[in-house]
């Protein structure tokens, strides 16, 4: 049996693409969706999903975006010197990576965004992060421990041998940077086992941001294994003009939207005998609770130099 767990990645980005996301989760077409608490449209999601008959979400942990940080600006002034976050991850990844940001104030930030998700009525169901950075070295015990702390079952954490890339090609950055996220899912996954955090399912779609169209789900369900439980993220919406400005990473919004809700699909899902599953289908009974693996890990020379190689405008945006 292969079981997917569809997550819509962003709901809060904006009013139309975050009614887009409910009205799928409401037709079964998607079965989780993470929220972004700190995003302009965080109230206009929360009263869409609701609306829905959905009572749970993700958190989708944000450092970048060019968002507001929820916590007082004068208790994070490293993570948003300028009153807002940095516009893109790797910019974060490098003063992560050098010191330059206190992990105290990413913990107090991601809390905040946390509580703010789970004080809106909605169960939280999983963790994962804008442009991944929770799965960084040194951010993924900060996202463990509220996982810890709050009972959230799941941290997003793709394995290594997750496939870079699926469909048509995705380019020489895309399959670069699902490689790396891979790379450093690995390592997130042994931290998780040592917190005693349940395994969260495998996770595709990485080098596919925003393109994941009906070519690409053709591709991808043709090479799936007979048995497993993966993750797709997706970023379905609306070509909404105003959001198209404020955030130009030309994501198929509309086109991934359509594919999800199309019959040829569900046909798909059906030759396959795929079951769509939400997250919490898969939560335990009770979370087994271990002590928190002691240090952080320091960020390498290897580290570095792969986002040195990343650190161009068309390498920006992940997730």
């Amino acid at each position: 049996m292969i079981r997917l767990v569809l997550t819509a990645d962003d709901a809060g980005l904006a009013a139309p693409l975050s009614r887009r996301i409910a009205s799928l989760l409401a037709s079964g077409r998607l079965s989780a969706t993470s929220i972004l608490a700190c995003g302009p449209a965080f109230a206009e999601a929360v009263e869409a999903i609701r609306s829905a008959g959905v009572g749970e979400a993700g958190v989708h942990l944000c450092l970048v975006g060019r968002e507001t940080p929820l916590s007082p600006l004068s208790a994070v002034p490293t993570l948003a010197p300028s009153g807002r976050f940095p516009d893109a991850w790797p910019a974060v990844a490098a003063r992560v990576a050098a010191g330059r940001i206190r992990i105290a104030e990413v913990e107090r930030e991601w809390e905040a965004q946390l509580v703010a998700v789970r004080d809106a009525g909605l169960r939280v169901t999983h963790l994962d992060s804008h442009q991944h950075l929770h799965l960084l070295p040194k951010l993924v015990p900060v996202a463990i421990a509220l996982a810890r702390r709050f009972d959230v079952p799941f941290v997003r954490a793709p394995r290594a041998d997750d496939p870079a890339a699926v469909g048509a090609p995705a380019g020489a950055a895309g399959r670069a940077r699902a490689r790396l996220l891979s790379l450093f899912g690995a390592a997130a996954r042994r931290r998780i086992r040592a917190a005693g955090l349940p395994e969260p399912p495998r996770v595709l779609g990485l080098a596919e941001a925003g393109r994941m169209t009906l070519p690409r789900w053709r591709a991808l369900v043709a090479a799936m294994p007979r048995e497993g439980t993966f993750e797709v993220v997706l970023h379905p919406g609306i070509d909404d003009p105003e959001a198209g400005r404020r955030y130009p990473w030309g994501y198929a919004w509309e086109g991934e939207s359509t594919a999800l809700a199309s019959e040829e699909l569900g046909g798909l899902f059906a030759s396959r005998g795929v079951e769509t599953v939400p997250f919490s289908s898969s939560r335990p009974a009770g979370l087994a609770v271990a002590p928190d693996p002691a240090g952080v890990p320091s960020s390498s020379g290897r580290y570095r130099r792969i986002l040195a190689c990343l650190s161009t405008p068309s390498a920006a945006k992940v997730s």
